[in-house]
């Protein structure tokens, strides 16, 4: 059984102040079981402020996470907070590892990760993931060697994300200190109950008309029904107007043929070849669709999922692309405050991503690892 703790700081420029307040909330003499671990989302601020190294040094755990630009827990949703949620179990285990994705990073994540694996008795249930935005490497990429060295050990979490237009400081946390090249991944041991759930675009806002993908590379879709991606998005009507403005606003939707939900895809840019460059993988004969998003479909589907989560003496963790984020427009705390409103008493920590990490049933209820995009992603634990 997991239990867990969580506590929030607005104390950006007094690191002294920022420690009592998180300590005083987490209780962790009167709170702490045998085994423990803080998960930590912040603005970047807390980092170069010296509250994130503070806060990380006061605790007797491992400390991981990443930056965002919104974060809630507690009943609060702002930009400027600093949020932990502290997983503890007498029965449960947890481990840290940091893998370089830079350079040969497959290698390096084969070599780092399979000697913890080698090194362990049993096996993860699940690794709560972090992952660094970087743009030569996808969080596909990412995942995909990891599902390599793991055999498909579910994984779950987000990419870093910040409030800065190039998110040049977005970063993920390892025990006070802040990276840009580095996936943090915790591992979690032991029996604990873990449900997940998504949720994504509004079914009804997806377009009857399907396709197939002919031909990609990883990220790069290439071919759509035998035509380029973007012969194929103007002949179903997209102008290319829409496309030049509207690309982060008009999500793919990939069905595997799998019995997996169906995986919403961003579109980043189009190619001088008519390529599109997109957010995740896109296997080839997979079915795909075209879906929109707005503000209304972002907290129908979020209290939808919520709803079926809360569950009293369990800690929800949930990450939000950062696309719901923007397609909120002014209220764009809304869905955070949905997903407090929600929670009610069940201890949860909800943030904006740079990418969603959860897995998905198949047909035959056997998860399988996705990288999300216009998704939130929910992780109950117990």
């Amino acid at each position: 059984m997991i239990k867990a703790f969580t506590a929030t700081t607005r104390e950006v420029d007094d690191p002294k102040a920022a420690v009592s307040e998180i300590t005083s909330a987490l209780n962790i003499e009167k709170n702490l079981l045998k085994n423990s671990l803080g998960i930590i989302s912040c603005f970047s601020d807390f980092e170069e402020t010296g509250v994130l190294k503070a806060v990380c040094d006061s605790l007797p755990f491992d400390c991981i996470g990443t930056t965002t630009c919104l974060c809630a827990a507690n009943g609060e949703a702002d930009q400027i907070i600093f949020a932990i949620t502290v997983l503890t179990s007498d029965d449960c285990n947890f481990k840290t590892v940091v893998l370089p994705i830079v350079g040969d990073y497959e290698k390096a994540v084969d070599t780092v990760l399979g000697k913890q694996l080698a090194q362990s008795a049993s096996m993860p249930v699940v690794f709560l993931s972090y992952f660094p935005l970087i743009n030569i490497i996808s969080g596909d990429m990412i995942l995909t060697a990891i599902d390599k060295v793991t055999g498909g050990i579910p994984l779950f979490g987000t990419a870093a994300v910040d409030h800065t237009m190039d998110y040049s400081t977005a970063k993920t946390i390892y025990n006070g200190e802040a990276f840009r090249e580095m996936a943090v991944l915790g591992a979690v041991y032991g029996s604990p109950k873990i449900t997940y759930e998504i949720a994504s675009l509004n079914e009804n806002k997806i377009r009857k008309q399907k396709a197939i993908i002919t031909e990609s590379d990883g990220n790069i879709l290439i071919g759509v029904n035998g035509k380029t991606a973007l012969e194929y998005l103007e002949e179903i009507g997209l102008t290319r107007n829409e496309l030049a403005t509207g690309l982060g606003i008009i999500p793919l939707v990939v069905d595997h043929k799998d019995g997996t939900k169906p995986v919403a895809r961003a579109v980043f840019a189009l190619t001088p070849e008519g390529h599109a460059v997109c957010g995740g993988a896109m296997p080839v004969n997979a079915i795909l669709s075209i879906g929109r998003v707005g503000a209304e479909d972002v907290l129908q589907t979020t209290e939808k999922t919520m709803i079926s989560l809360v569950e009293n003496d369990s800690a929800i963790l949930g990450y939000s692309c950062m696309a719901r984020y923007l397609a909120l427009g002014a209220e764009n705390v809304a869905e955070a405050e949905k997903v407090g409103e929600i929670a009610g008493d069940t201890r949860y920590m909800f943030t904006c991503s740079g990418g969603e990490i959860c897995p998905l049933p198949d047909s035959d209820g056997k998860l399988k690892n996705f990288y999300h995009n216009y998704t939130a992603v929910f992780c109950r634990i117990s």
